[in-house]
């Protein structure tokens, strides 16, 4: 995790979870092939790097209010913004960063968090990484998540269909999520690595 959620994850310890009902949205899937995965690692930590440095210059509050996941060249912003133009304007920003080839911008035009809505994220993040990590049938380290205002981010890639569906499913059933937004892809995914051209307002 980056962002502001693995600041508060560094302080937390999983607690037990019980389940809820929320509709897990957008499903896709993919997986890393090994003989690329050390370079587009590599590759997506230039582009984090690049906006982190890029989004802190522009909006003075970026570190605590939003945060990025990179994967495959592929960029998810989530957090919360002031204004419209913000929105788009974050947006802009990525799509400006060498190697960058879609942008997925979930930012939600609202006031910053409260304490307990950021704790509550924090809690859920954490919940979630475990999940990922015990469970048996998923390669957690192909999913890159956030939580904002008790909605689940996810992006990556998994080997099927059944993979994503259950990762959206270890989300959904943790205790106060609310929607869970799943971006990842198929494996065999023709978006995956390809170049795209922005449109002249992606948002």
């Amino acid at each position: 995790m980056t962002g502001r959620i693995r600041l508060a994850l560094a302080v937390l310890a999983a607690t037990a979870v019980s389940a809820c009902s929320t509709t897990p949205q957008e499903f896709g899937a993919g997986v890393r092939e090994t003989g690329s995965a050390v370079v587009s690692s590599a590759g997506d930590t230039s582009i984090h790097l690049a906006l982190q440095r890029d989004m802190g210059r522009e909006f003075p509050r970026y570190f605590a209010e939003m945060a990025t996941e990179v994967h495959e060249g592929r960029v998810l912003i989530v957090g919360t913004i002031r204004t419209p133009q913000d929105r788009v304007r974050a947006s802009q920003i990525a799509w400006q960063i060498n190697g960058v080839n879609d942008v997925v911008n979930e930012l939600q035009v609202a006031e910053e968090q409260s304490g307990y809505a950021f704790l509550n994220d924090a809690r859920i993040s954490n919940q979630l990484r475990f999940r990922l990590l015990t469970a048996l049938d998923v390669a957690d380290s192909n999913f890159d998540f956030e939580t904002v205002n008790a909605t689940v981010y996810i992006l990556g890639v998994a080997r099927d269909r059944s993979e994503l569906e259950y990762v959206a499913e270890l989300a959904a059933t943790i205790a106060g999520v609310e929607r869970v937004v799943s971006h990842a892809l198929l494996a065999n995914d023709p978006r995956r690595g390809r170049q795209q051209i922005p449109a002249s307002i992606r948002y």
